[in-house]
């Protein structure tokens, strides 16, 4: 079976080079399919609710894409047991606790709205659940989170035969009108710096390892995160 070798040498070789460095500098703000879309201000958003997390998959197993329940942009799917779209909940939240700019509503209070709501909402979109979710909890603003792929690597730290992927998106929807006003996407699979030379900050921060699916994960929330408007208190 085919096995994707260690990246550590050829990361020692790279780092001890300025012009990868500063090529790499160059590039490191969209390394990993991280991005995002403003379209329209934020700044008088105050008060912030996180809907629960949903996984987005296929009921038929040949199918490889799925549909962004906000935005209808087509990401690819796959098959996991578990529930981690909870565990990028909890890094979304735990990373949302330190603005400075945002009041986060208590998520057990938006969770227990969201069931409700969503459980009576026969034949309501998406948009439209969230803005009511909203509108009820008192938010400003409603974050709501999609995970389509998730699969954790194969293999080792220095040696694996299939490497960890994950594909999500964020969204944030303005209460007052129901229309999305920004969004967060991740879809990574870890790649070898031979692969991708300009992914020399995360391998750096990994180690110069295979990281688990979570790492990955985590590394996707911390770009998005920097990328959420206002989210340092910045007018």
């Amino acid at each position: 079976m085919k096995k994707y070798l260690s990246p550590y040498f050829w990361g020692l070789l790279i780092c001890g080079t300025a012009a990868v460095l500063m090529l790499a500098g160059c590039a490191s703000k969209n390394a990993g399919g991280a991005s995002a879309i403003q379209r329209k201000a934020v700044s008088g958003f105050k008060k912030i609710a996180v809907a629960p997390f949903q996984a987005v998959t296929s009921d038929d197993p040949d199918a490889g894409f799925v549909q962004c329940p906000v935005c209808k942009t087509t990401f690819r799917t796959s098959v996991f047991t578990g529930t981690p779209e909870k565990k990028i909940e909890e890094l979304f939240l735990k990373g949302m606790a330190s603005s400075k700019h945002y009041s986060l509503v208590p998520s057990e209070y938006v969770q227990r709205v969201y069931k409700r709501v969503s459980n009576v909402s026969s034949g309501e979109s998406q948009l439209e659940i969230l803005t009511e979710v909203g509108k009820e909890v008192g938010a400003d603003g409603i974050i709501a989170g999609y995970l389509f792929y998730y699969t954790e690597r194969k293999g080792f730290d220095y040696s694996v035969e299939k490497p960890a992927s994950v594909a999500f998106c964020i969204h944030l929807i303005s209460v007052e009108d129901g229309v999305p006003v920004w969004k967060g996407v991740f879809d990574k699979t870890q790649k070898s710096l031979m692969e991708n030379i300009f992914d020399i900050i995360p391998f750096i921060k990994g180690g110069g390892k295979w990281v688990t699916v979570e790492t990955l994960s985590q590394e996707g929330i911390e770009k998005i995160l920097q990328d959420l408007p206002d989210m340092k208190g910045d007018s």
